[in-house]
């Protein structure tokens, strides 16, 4: 049985601190994914699903994300250490947890080399000791009868042992890792998004104006605007809710969330973060006073939308206004006031609207034929405040924010995929379907949820009609 201790001490990554200010290290993202999500994905193909999570920093942010680890199919417990602790000793510390077994051990900032199309096979002997040591950064496979006996030396562990990867020492590490993982064979790795061909992977509601030009390879987030005449390639990472204004040229570079990029501008072998420009080679570090240069964008306070589902909305309530009309006299209508789930874990009270029909009324058959239940909802999509095909959407409970907890990119939606597969909304089909849509969802496979909803209600000539209805 093989357990896996991930170290993730604050020491030894004080660059993080001038580069990145109060960026959370072990959520610095390669590629658009978290650090620390390589290292689960590693302990993943190495069948590994116990896993320790030891900091001597605030571990809040990783516990609110990761949880229990059940997304990633781990079972994930969390540790503090006071800071300067040798690994011995966090070892020491926490040999309840890794007594018994033989041990993989990474320690500092290190991004494994794997292939998630391949499982990987460690082996150790109970009483070996296998490992790399590089500055700050180490790994080891521990076998159980030495948990009490790892070398205090560890420099003296130059091999690279059982594990291949690349330690993260400095911004010119961090930089050098995403050009690698950007132009090399990232299907390799799991990444967000979905593949748009080779050394391409695109996000959802990345926004391209017809002028704009992306040349791979490219690895682009959620929620992206390139304006008129930009151009963004080859080499290029941008990260989630990022804007880069007309005419911009940006090569070989990385752009971290939440940045905005000003118009004209020409961005090469850059990092941007915000209102700040690194530069991994020189280590110089630009805060520039201008926003119209660069700057933070705010993360959406809404469910962000897209054009095109507001448009369709906007018409589907058009649509729908006459056979609401004419039906609505025949309909018993009642509300309640419910606390709903949105994007970034906010909260909004809607009343939702339940209809009591007369059973087997022909106002009832057409009244479900034409999806009128959802009639309400509409506005909510054009005025943004919902997407008109998104995740579940979902009352406000200590359930169901658990569920939401496990979807980053949770945005709730007037319909949804467990409503194209008639799905109910209980555990665990509801986790299941929306786990898939969130790593699934796309414009073509949010048109096909919306038009096999629509197409097979068309079809229905009864049946009982949704307790949860449209909400105004």
């Amino acid at each position: 049985m093989l357990k896996a201790l991930l170290f993730c001490p604050v020491r030894g990554n004080t660059w993080m601190k001038r580069y990145f200010r109060d960026y959370p290290i072990y959520l610095l993202p390669f590629a658009n994914k978290p650090a620390i999500e390589f290292a689960f994905d590693y302990c993943f193909l190495c069948g590994i699903r116990d896993v320790r999570i030891v900091t001597d920093d605030d571990c809040l942010p990783l516990r609110s994300r990761y949880r229990d680890g059940q997304r990633h199919a781990l079972n994930l417990s969390y540790a503090g250490t006071p800071p300067e602790t040798p690994l011995q000793e966090v070892i020491a510390r926490n040999m309840a947890f890794c007594g018994g077994s033989d041990l993989l051990v990474f320690s500092g900032l290190f991004l494994p080399d794997y292939d998630k199309r391949a499982d990987i096979s460690l082996e150790i002997a109970p009483d070996e000791v296998k490992g790399c040591s590089s500055g700050t950064t180490a790994w080891y496979l521990v076998g159980r009868d030495r948990l009490e006996n790892l070398p205090c030396d560890q420099d003296s562990f130059r091999d690279s042992g059982p594990v291949a990867g690349s330690p993260v020492n400095d911004v010119g590490d961090y930089f050098k890792l995403n050009m690698l993982l950007c132009g090399g064979d990232v299907e390799r790795y799991n990444l967000p998004g979905f593949s748009e061909g080779r050394n391409s992977f695109v996000g959802r509601d990345v926004t391209i104006a017809s002028s704009a030009r992306v040349k791979p390879p490219v690895i682009l987030g959620n929620n992206i605007l390139f304006g008129r005449g930009t151009f963004a390639g080859p080499g290029v990472v941008v990260g989630d809710n990022c804007i880069v204004d007309d005419g911009t040229v940006i090569r070989h570079s990385v752009v971290l969330g939440n940045t905005f990029i000003g118009r004209n501008l020409e961005i090469d072998g850059k990092i941007c973060f915000g209102s700040r420009i690194i530069d991994p080679a020189t280590r110089i570090v630009l805060d520039t006073p201008n926003s119209r240069i660069a700057s933070e964008v705010e993360p959406p306070e809404t469910s962000g939308c897209p054009a095109y589902q507001k448009f369709i909305a906007m018409l589907l309530f058009f649509l729908q206004s006459i056979p609401y009309i004419l039906l609505r006299p025949f309909l018993e209508l009642h509300d309640s006031l419910a606390e709903c789930i949105l994007a970034g874990g906010r909260r909004k009270a809607f009343r939702l609207h339940r209809y009591v029909l007369p059973a087997g009324s022909p106002a009832g058959r057409l009244f479900r034929m034409f999806t009128l239940d959802k009639y309400h909802m509409l506005p909510q999509a054009v005025a943004g405040k919902l997407r008109l095909v998104g995740n579940a959407l979902l009352e406000a409970n200590e359930r169901n924010e658990t569920v939401v907890r496990e979807l980053p990119g949770y945005a709730p939606g007037v319909f949804s995929y467990g409503e194209y597969l008639g799905h109910g909304d209980e555990p665990p089909q509801l986790e299941f379907d929306e786990q898939y849509y969130d790593y699934a969802m796309n414009c073509w496979f949010n048109i096909k949820i919306l038009t096999g909803i629509l197409l097979r209600n068309l079809k229905t000539t009864g049946g009982a009609l949704q307790q949860r209805g449209a909400m105004e």
